[in-house]
């Protein structure tokens, strides 16, 4: 019994140290981000593009930024096949 239950207090005190770190996004980015993929989908691509640039330059990890800048392409290449 004694064994088990310090093999129970090891594994429950290797949990405790690992924390994850969460850094949330501000609600305009999201918004900015939102609004662009709606106006994308409006077929509105130069509304969508400005938005996804306003949603980038307030963005506060790495991940959001690359996705603005893939939905910024998408924007222009989209524009470039109706010029």
């Amino acid at each position: 019994m004694r064994p088990a239950v310090i093999l129970l207090a090891l594994a429950l005190a290797a949990c405790q140290g690992s924390s994850t770190i969460v850094i949330p996004q501000d609600a305009s980015s999201l918004d900015h981000f939102a609004l662009g993929l709606r106006y994308k989908q409006e077929g509105r691509y130069l509304l969508a593009r400005e938005h996804f640039q306003l949603a980038k330059a307030t963005a506060r990890d790495m991940d959001l930024e690359r996705r603005c800048d893939s939905e910024i392409d998408a924007a222009d290449r989209a524009l470039k096949a109706l010029r």
